[in-house]
């Protein structure tokens, strides 16, 4: 049978405790007060806050630095057992990288050139006018 206690995270099972035992420190002096219980209390009360405020600062997902990914690898694939070949991109920049069981060579790959190319109805239009000439 699962309880609700079960379900909690450990950082609520946490607060939880210390909330139990920052209650305990308040009412066992209730039988009589003394300056030294009572400041033990305020001290265990601001630890306790502390420590939760901390906790809850830690788990907030926007609050910690992103690092940028420098180095990735774009594409990767096997030339045989032994070699392969990747490329991979730092910073901007793009490099082709060959390697084996003993070696690795590094090429900084070349921006692919746009090759412009006929356009299909200019291709076919003059084989057109030279089949209905003859």
């Amino acid at each position: 049978m699962k309880t609700l206690f079960d379900s909690a995270s450990p950082r609520n099972k946490l607060l939880l405790a210390g909330g139990l035992v920052l209650g305990l420190a308040v009412l066992a002096p209730l039988g009589g007060a003394s300056v030294t219980s009572v400041a033990r209390g305020l001290l265990g009360a601001a630890a306790l806050a502390g420590l939760g405020w901390w906790l809850v600062r830690r788990g907030r997902p926007g609050s910690r630095f992103a690092l940028t990914e420098r180095m990735r690898v774009v594409s990767r694939t096997g030339l045989s057992q032994r070699c392969g070949l990747a490329l991979v991109e730092v910073e901007g920049s793009q490099y082709l990288v060959a390697f084996g069981d003993s070696f690795a060579e590094i090429r900084r790959a070349r921006s692919p050139v746009r090759v412009k190319t006929r356009s299909r109805r200019r291709a076919e239009a003059p084989m057109q006018e030279k089949e209905g000439v003859s």
